[in-house]
């Protein structure tokens, strides 16, 4: 009672598919909204880079300051130092004038106690503008990178479109009802669904010169943005989403995710131009998994747009959900001809 798109074989001779919804008047070829289990955001949260993930850890979040009014002498140190609960700024610059600061400044000088050379919370700029700072508060001896590793390395929470068994609309919960509720899960393979987390530009999050008037950017950004070269790798285990930790992560509750980026490049979708006529195109807008960008205040996700191709998109926009699983390898079909009236059967 459900309609599948062929994608590819995975990496250990499985079949992966992705959802086409239901049958309709006697054919599995939806489009638009028919192809989905409804719409949902990716993350309804969207302030800190760790919502750019499938599952993510640490929640820093962005806070901003207009620092156009602003007449108080600020430090602004290289580095800091941490000692019975307190930070000192380290090889500091200090200026009354934003403007000073931010024409070249401050690159080498991310951090500052907003006044004098100690504090017990520490800001950490990551982003600027002629008028706002942008950061991230850290406590506890934390340093930047100790944060990306935090938000990015961990996965203690399930972003909001893969969910639980029991919210509705998720990913978790329609595979509960629809595969492991009906005694399907036996025929799929517990692959990969990669969430690639890998950085291709730090930019501001690079205390050591990093430019604070660009953004943070995600490996998939570079190659739908620049390189066209599609990568089924998933380097980072801890990206590598799975049910068992003997190929992955072993984050995931059930054997189900979300394509990548980088499958739907191979499929036909590229960057900012519309392609109607590739097979896993809808007419709808619909969400892969692979991050994107954290510009100067959002987490952006891919998502494919309406006419085909793949654009990025806060995560808290609600676009289509189109779960993806995977056959076993070995999987044989012995009876039916892929008709609504007489569906494959497998051993």
């Amino acid at each position: 009672d459900t309609c599948w798109k062929i994608v590819r074989t995975t990496e250990t001779g499985g079949t992966k598919l992705i959802y086409n919804g239901v049958p309709s008047n006697g054919t599995c070829n939806n489009t638009g909204s028919a192809s989905q289990i409804g719409t949902k955001a990716f993350n309804s949260s969207y302030t800190s880079p760790a919502h750019i993930g499938y599952m993510y850890g640490t929640v820093y979040t962005r806070s901003s300051k207009s620092m156009s009014s602003v007449t108080d002498t600020y430090y602004y140190g290289n580095d800091v130092t941490y000692s019975n609960g307190t930070y000192t700024l380290t090889d500091t610059i200090s200026s009354s004038s934003w403007s000073n600061i931010y024409n070249g400044g401050l690159n080498n000088n991310h951090y500052t106690c907003m006044g004098g050379t100690t504090c017990s919370t520490v800001y950490y700029i990551y982003y600027t503008d002629s008028s706002t700072m942008y950061y991230i508060e850290l406590t506890g001896g934390k340093k930047v990178d100790g944060a990306l590793t935090d938000m990015l390395d961990n996965n203690t929470t399930s972003s909001t479109i893969k969910g639980n068994s029991a919210t509705s609309g998720t990913i978790d919960n329609w595979y509960y009802t629809n595969i492991e509720q009906k005694g399907y899960s036996d025929y799929l393979e517990d692959t990969v669904w990669c969430n690639d987390r890998s950085i291709s530009q730090l930019n501001g999050w690079n205390p050591d010169g990093g430019n604070t008037r660009s953004y943070l950017y995600f490996s998939a950004r570079d190659r739908a943005y620049t390189t066209y070269t599609p990568d089924l790798s998933c380097s980072r285990e801890v990206d590598r989403f799975t049910v068992s930790e003997d190929n992955g992560n072993g984050s995931l509750d059930y054997p189900v995710g979300l394509l990548t980026a980088d499958e739907i490049m191979l499929a036909g979708g590229r960057y900012n131009y519309s392609n109607s006529s590739y097979y896993l195109y809808t007419g709808s807008g619909w969400w892969p998994g692979s991050p994107c960008t954290f510009d100067y205040s959002i987490a952006n996700g891919f998502y494919v747009r309406s006419a085909g191709g793949l654009n990025h998109l806060s995560v808290n926009g609600s676009y289509g959900v189109r779960p993806s699983v995977s056959l076993k390898p070995g999987t044989k079909i012995i009876g039916g001809d892929g008709t609504v009236e007489n569906p494959y059967t497998t051993s």
